[in-house]
């Protein structure tokens, strides 16, 4: 919706002042501004310190240890883990930084996680970085490291990688494409939805090349993504020794008008249910917890939820509460 807004603003600034002009230009940095805007609370005890992609909760402003940090890996349901910062003030010791790296879509299904262990072609990142606006660190295993550093706020300094946090929803719903010859795989869908589409039009060239190199490859099937993710929680136990936590999605969709399932093709519903089920099997032989979703959403009532991935803000709250309830079973807190 605010992104929506945003575009239907920006095409008022062009009708009046004409494209690329000064004030679209201001505009554009005003917004990148209030993105990266970042807000400071105090209590008794505790300081917080948040941005658009992390939460810091500290016992003082100094930030001292022991610090722990949770890194997201994952789409827009992953910042609901933000809201258990009111628990984590309660006698706080130390510090504790929970962080969404590269936030967005089109860097975290399983399949591109594992391409990170791997050699990427140096040229081929610097074509998808021009051509599709994709940051260098989708290619690079940056998940896996031991510890971790906020982008834009390095005066935080370092955490260490305690906990991480993922979801199955990215190889439920996101759709790759293979480069032709080399093999590698990106999703473009954070380049077509982080801009306008005018501008993609303005320069067909990222389209022709893009249509040349590579070829689609659809979802992943649920062996697959099993498989992957298999691989993905032991390189991660074998890297950093951190744990493992995965969120799972809702299997129904709140708006969905739909009664009667005869002669209907199998529905997205039906995917995410044998994903929920895959997903619940690979957590007890994986031994890794999952933070319940789908029970937490259908217990507090989804009627005015728009569809499975976007939760009202009332309802963010219990999901963080339980992501909390897990971080004291890891003693993490």
């Amino acid at each position: 919706m605010e992104r929506r807004k945003a575009k239907v603003a920006m095409r008022a600034v062009r009708t009046v002042f004409g494209r690329n002009s000064a004030v679209e230009s201001w505009v554009r940095r005003n917004r990148q501004a209030s993105k990266n805007q970042t807000t400071f609370e105090r209590g008794d005890g505790w300081v917080q310190i948040s941005g658009p992609s992390f939460v810091i909760v500290s016992e003082s402003s100094d930030l001292p240890g022991p610090r722990r940090g949770i890194l997201l890996r994952g789409g827009c349901d992953l910042p609901t883990t933000y809201t258990a910062a009111p628990l984590l003030r309660q006698g706080i010791k130390g510090t504790i930084a929970i962080y969404r790296q590269l936030g967005g879509t089109g860097s975290h299904r399983s399949d591109q996680l594992l391409q990170t262990l791997g050699d990427v072609d140096p040229g081929f990142m610097a074509e998808a970085r021009d051509n599709l606006r994709l940051h260098q660190e989708n290619f690079q295993p940056v998940m896996f490291a031991p510890d971790f550093e906020i982008r834009r706020h390095p005066q935080a300094g370092r955490f260490p990688t305690s906990v991480t946090v993922m979801s199955i929803a990215q190889d439920e719903v996101r759709q790759l494409y293979r480069h032709r010859q080399l093999g590698h795989v990106v999703d473009p869908g954070g380049w077509w939805l982080n801009q306008d589409l005018d501008r993609v039009l303005d320069d067909l060239s990222a389209v022709h090349w893009f249509r040349e190199h590579f070829a689609k490859i659809g979802r992943l099937r649920v062996a697959q993504s099993m498989a992957n993710n298999t691989k993905v929680i032991e390189e991660i136990r074998s890297r950093n020794g951190s744990k493992v936590v995965f969120y799972n999605t809702m299997v129904i969709d709140p708006a969905s008008t739909v009664h009667n399932y005869q002669w209907l093709n199998a529905t997205h519903s039906a995917r995410r249910r044998e994903f929920a089920i895959a997903l619940a099997e690979l957590s007890a032989r994986m031994n890794f917890p999952i933070v319940d979703v789908d029970r937490i959403l259908k217990t507090q009532g989804v009627q005015e939820q728009v569809d499975f991935a976007h939760f009202p803000v009332d309802r963010q709250a219990p999901i963080g509460a339980e992501f909390h309830r897990i971080l004291q079973d890891f003693e993490v807190v």
